[in-house]
């Protein structure tokens, strides 16, 4: 299967081999819904926190004789029902990361570029980059082909490329070691630079 290649203006230029296994390989829905909550997972830093009774700076005495007083049974006035007290079962530092099988990862990512693919979504273009390093060079780029949100894909990250793109968070710019399952989703279109789908390619057919 081949697909055109196109320069920065929009003008057609060559032809370029896709991969099968790559760009009409569909996975099942279950697989990328996984991969795609293990990457947010893994995107977390479970460092939030909260004292509980016995970390909450202040004496430990008891407030009032047990019997007597015609009054509730209390231990410290720093008991979880006290204002100021610790806080019961709260948030403590944890880990979120997740660990998924590398098949499963690479199928899924596979899964979703066939999905761009069959959706006409995935461009390649000979010598992806902003020269100018203007932020109105790349959007007027957007404008012109119709691009809301895009992946850029580029094996080498260009200077002048992400001074051009800072200011747009509708586009990101990865190497194809980076590319990720979440990413192509999220964007919904990959602009892939001829040479970075060669190293794409070779990942992924391994």
């Amino acid at each position: 299967m081949e697909t055109k290649v196109f320069n920065m203006q929009g003008a057609e230029v060559s032809t370029v081999k896709l991969e099968e296994k790559i760009f009409a390989n569909k996975a099942h829905p279950q697989t990328i819904n996984l991969v795609v909550k293990a990457h947010l997972n893994n995107q977390r830093q479970g460092n939030a926190s909260t004292k509980n009774r016995s970390e909450v700076k202040g004496s430990g005495k008891k407030i009032y004789k047990q019997k007597g007083t015609g009054r509730a049974r209390h231990g410290d006035r720093y008991a979880p029902i006290f204002t100021g007290g610790g806080v019961a079962f709260g948030p403590r530092p944890r880990t979120f990361d997740q660990r998924l099988p590398q098949k499963m990862v690479r199928r899924a990512l596979m899964g979703a570029l066939t999905e761009l693919y069959e959706h006409d979504r995935i461009n390649v273009v000979q010598d992806a980059k902003f020269e100018t390093g203007k932020t109105k060079e790349a959007a007027s780029y957007m404008k012109n082909n119709g691009y809301d949100k895009m992946l850029f894909v580029v094996n080498e990250i260009d200077p002048m490329t992400v001074r051009a793109t800072s200011n747009l968070p509708q586009v990101k710019i990865v190497t194809p070691m980076h590319v990720n399952t979440y990413d192509l989703l999220k964007y919904g279109r990959a602009v892939i630079d001829r040479e970075a789908l060669d190293t794409l390619q070779e990942v992924l057919v391994k």
